[in-house]
């Protein structure tokens, strides 16, 4: 059982603390053997689902915490031995992040402002180029094992097809811990957009768990437990003489399925019992189940690395951990001490926890490890900095928004941006963007950072006011419409997916509700 497993936690410490100088003595050794030999990096990216800011151990003895402390020994340790991403910023929900890591372009630039709905066509567009393509080029092996969330209308559109050797995972946006099944969700307003009309009043639901293109059927482990086991089962597997890529979006810590008359055993929070009951203490039962996630998460995180440890990649390896958007604060995620949360343009709903570490960071190009770092990161700027380590060029793409930040990683110096699109989505660009009911933006230049909501603007220095308690618009009118004209000419060319929130694939009427499975070519359809 992984999970009875001992965490990397105490290994590192009591590593660095017996070996003292001589660790930077051996490393000294090691990098020289390294370039030597022409080795690249193995590149491993952690993104977690809807993990809030503050529901981390180490980001509450930083800020604090509005809600009970969640214990997270891997990530303390991991981030405390690497480089803590303290101005990090990443999409305020999960597909437009997903598409800004993936292709190092703005959500604006790729159209994905919002969510993929499960039964639409939704898709990131074919003709942008891949996070794992790039990898690929650079001769990467390359596995994901997670969530998708990025399309499914047809095989083109899949993990293996859009440069992933390999993929275990699910397309949509989420489902049961336990049995994999994906209830279809949609907006308030969308009519039968998950077929209840033809399914008595209940929302499809559909066996969402792949291997490659063949459906896995059966699958009772909970998921955390099951995607671990699969890192694991790749790393032990991956040839020496290659680099790994391994991207692994897990489910954790987003909500499950909801309750339905014909499922009645679905839960919005999931976690097996015995991590549930170290948090007794805490009162309230949807965050005391949150808790448990969020442990069963970095337990996976931990395993991970020992694997790494004990296959010998550790050493050569950069691990980044990164949230996809702040907590949702109707689920109990805390995102303190940040304003909002999951969905929203304040940074709660864009700032997130993230870390660089490796296990021996000299040897992978890192020149300082352990401290805080403040520079402005975007998750945009991952292919970038990965091709930077990885040795691919950034040629065949559409335009990238992305900068390499892996000399401000690496060595603290200043990042080459110094402003960030959260999102320009106005009704005249159409598709998900007019259902909004007004024009919304928030870009951030320096310290400054605009919000728009319709004709109002708010203006916040998110560097002296992280929580966004004084609006200086008032105050800087000229700051304001300085902005304001920065928004405007990044809306000339923005669009907007004509499709997130459409029924557009079949249905076909099935015997049973067990029947439904997601299959890429279809949708949510019957199993022959």
């Amino acid at each position: 059982n992984r999970l009875a497993s001992q965490t990397p936690a105490a290994d590192f410490v009591n590593s660095m603390l017996i070996m003292g100088p001589t660790w930077f003595i051996l490393a000294t050794f090691v990098v020289g053997a390294s370039l030597c030999r022409g080795e690249k990096p193995h590149l491993v990216f952690f993104l977690a689902d809807d993990y809030g800011f503050a529901d981390c151990s180490y980001h509450n003895e930083m800020y604090g915490n509005s809600s009970n402390v969640i214990h997270t020994p891997n990530l303390d340790a991991l981030s405390a031995a690497g480089i803590r991403l303290e101005q990090y910023y990443i999409q305020a929900v999960c597909s437009p992040t997903r598409s800004a890591l993936m292709t190092g372009r703005y959500i604006h630039h790729t159209g994905v402002h919002a969510p993929f709905m499960d039964s639409s066509s939704s898709v990131l567009h074919i003709d942008e180029v891949t996070i794992a393509q790039k990898m690929k080029e650079a001769g990467y092996k390359t596995h994901m094992i997670g969530k998708w969330h990025l399309g499914f209308k047809s095989w083109e559109y899949t993990p293996t097809e859009r440069g992933f050797d390999s993929f275990l995972g699910y397309y949509a946006g989420s489902q049961d811990y336990w049995n994999h099944e994906s209830l279809c969700w949609c907006p308030r307003g969308v009519k039968d957009g998950c077929f209840s009309d033809e399914n008595g009043g209940v929302p499809v639901t559909g066996v969402d768990l792949h291997r490659n293109r063949e459906t896995v059927w059966n699958n009772t482990d909970y998921s955390s437990v099951l995607f671990t086991n699969e890192a694991i089962a790749v790393i032990n597997a991956h040839p020496v003489d290659a680099p790994l890529f391994l991207y692994l979006p897990y489910q954790s810590v987003h909500v499950g399925n909801v309750p339905v008359k014909t499922h009645p055993e679905y839960a919005l929070d999931q976690a097996p019992l015995p991590y549930i009951e170290r948090y007794a203490w805490v009162g309230n039962e949807q965050r005391r189940n949150l808790s448990a996630m969020v442990t069963i998460m970095d337990v996976g995180v931990g395993d991970v690395v020992q694997a790494l440890k004990q296959a010998g990649l550790w050493d050569n390896t950069i691990f980044v951990f990164s949230t996809d958007n702040g907590g949702p604060l109707n689920d109990q995620a805390s995102n303190y001490p940040l304003k909002e949360g999951k969905g929203s343009l304040y940074e709660g709903g864009v700032r997130g926890i993230g870390f660089v570490a490796s296990g021996n960071p000299t040897a992978v190009g890192i020149q300082r490890v352990g401290y805080v770092n403040r520079r402005l990161i975007h998750i945009t700027d991952w292919l970038p900095t990965f091709c930077e380590v990885a040795g691919c060029k950034l040629n065949g793409t559409k335009p990238i928004d992305g900068v390499s930040a892996w000399g401000a990683i690496s060595n603290n110096l200043p990042s080459k941006r110094n402003m960030i699109v959260h999102d320009v989505c106005f009704q005249s660009m159409g598709g998900s963007c007019a259902i909004n009911g007004e024009d919304r933006a928030a870009i951030v230049v320096d310290s400054l950072k605009i919000v728009q909501h319709g004709s109002k603007y708010e203006l916040y220095n998110t560097t002296e006011d992280p929580g966004e308690h004084n609006d200086l618009s008032k105050d800087r009118v000229d700051d304001v419409e300085r902005l304001k004209k920065i928004i405007a000419q990044e809306a000339i060319g923005g669009i907007a997916c004509t499709s997130h929130f459409g029924c557009l694939l079949p249905f076909l009427a099935c015997e049973t509700q067990q029947d439904f499975v997601i299959l890429a070519s279809y949708g949510y359809c019957c199993h022959e």
